[in-house]
């Protein structure tokens, strides 16, 4: 009788649910199981220390001296490091009263393949008794360290979209996600997969470095949505305005900090638009996307795919059959992969891949389904590519129309898989 009664309540639970006239909206996920204490890379080195590291050889750096005309030159970078007397298997410590250009050394020394590179915590106040006169120039740079990992190019960031285990910080933006809204900068255009940083926001008001566990706390709670952090052993790549942006450097440390695997991508966003050919997503309102639907469809009453562009519900096929947006097909993300090229040959036969706009959208910011199936169809060719986060939320509070249809006969609908469990995405277990 109990596995009865249970067994009814459940099947009237399943159908309050279908009959529902709004979309169902996941929760999100609960926060993992406590991480464990990570062993941080000694990276600050502060004044008591610093007497001793200098007996043992060590070198102070001012970051001032190394200028910053040589990224991207590694041969010129090694060549200018032995004329300021480093051979590359030294311990290097860089100070300064400028965090920015202090960060910029560090990265670049590391690039070059220095054995050990520090940075004197405190600034030029903790080295002001620094004895910095001219050194013998080396004989020539000899990298210690694996040179060149400090850095990513476009070609390798377009081969890494929506793949676990690498992250793209975008720090053009005065914020990040604090308030988990979408910066403007961001929203105009960003390379896909990636989430925004502000490297500044970690900064102390009176100088100084932040402390590295509080940088690790930070991005362990870092995300796309709250409550679903970035993984941690991740390799996350920095990118900014250009080559001249000084953020990425910052980040690059902040993230060294943290005992975090970083790399850059100098030529920032203004390298990956210059080629014409890369992908981009932007981040479209619903009046944006209410605007271009009703170019084709004024009353936003008709339910067929528009011409100009595709549009596509990540949803469970429940919740599209309660209400989708006008035009819309459904393509539930558990199956994007293996279903995508036939959904467009089917809702858009010979669509341009490089110039048709491709609509993406879910449930609403809470959801993170569409910046994944973005990236994957970046990869797959399209080049404009709209992420509408706001999604169906977004839609009914904006007050547009949303049209419903019949579940297809032929297919059962199987309830609604926990975004938890399954991800074809990046396989880390999150929509």
């Amino acid at each position: 009788m109990k596995t009865g009664f249970w067994t009814l309540a459940l099947f009237f639970l399943v159908t309050a649910l279908a009959g529902q006239d709004s979309p169902i909206q996941w929760p999100v996920p609960p926060p993992g199981p406590p991480r464990a204490a990570a062993a941080l890379p000694r990276v600050l080195i502060g004044a008591p220390e610093l007497a001793a590291a200098l007996a043992a050889g060590a070198i102070p750096l001012d970051a001032a001296d190394l200028g910053s005309d040589l990224g991207g030159d590694l041969d010129g970078l090694r060549a200018r490091l032995a004329g300021l007397g480093i051979s590359g298997r030294e311990t290097v410590v860089v100070y300064g009263t400028d965090r920015e250009a202090v960060a910029r050394a560090y990265r670049l020394l590391r690039w070059a393949g220095c054995a050990e590179v520090r940075v004197l915590d405190g600034g030029h106040a903790a080295g002001r008794d620094l004895e910095t006169g001219p050194r013998h120039a080396a004989a020539a740079f000899r990298p210690a360290a694996r040179g060149g990992e400090a850095e990513a190019d476009a070609g390798w960031i377009a081969g890494t979209f929506a793949q676990a285990g690498v992250q793209l910080l975008d720090v053009r933006d005065a914020r990040g996600w604090e308030r988990w809204e979408t910066p403007p900068t961001f929203a105009a255009g960003h390379i896909p997969y990636s989430l925004p940083f502000d490297p500044r926001a970690l900064l102390a008001a009176g100088g100084g470095w932040p402390d590295p566990d509080a940088v690790r706390g930070y991005f362990a709670a870092f995300g796309p949505r709250p409550g679903d952090p970035v993984r941690m052993d991740s390799t996350f790549v920095l990118y900014g305005e250009d080559a001249r942006d000084p953020r990425p450097d910052l980040g690059y440390l902040l993230l060294s900090l943290a005992g975090l695997d970083a790399r850059v991508f100098p030529g920032g966003w203004k390298e990956w638009k210059a080629d014409g050919a890369r992908p981009v997503v932007r981040v479209v309102s619903a009046a944006d996307l209410a605007a271009r639907l009703r170019r084709e469809n004024p009353g936003l009453a008709a339910d067929r795919p528009p011409r100009g562009l595709l549009l596509f519900d990540l949803r469970e096929p429940r919740d599209f059959a309660i209400g989708h947006l006008p035009g819309a097909l459904s393509l539930p993300f558990l199956h994007f992969p293996e279903d995508f090229g036939k959904a467009v040959a089917a809702g858009w036969p010979g669509a341009d891949r490089a110039t048709m706009p491709l609509v993406l959208y879910c449930y609403g910011i809470d959801c993170v389904r569409s910046r994944k199936a973005g990236a994957q169809a970046a990869s797959l060719g399209f080049r404009d590519v709209l992420w509408f986060r706001g999604g169906v939320e977004e839609w009914r509070q904006a007050g547009y129309p949303l049209l419903d249809s019949p579940l297809p006969a032929q297919a059962p609908t199987p309830p609604p898989s926990s975004p938890e469990r399954a991800s074809p995405a990046g396989g880390d277990g999150r929509p």
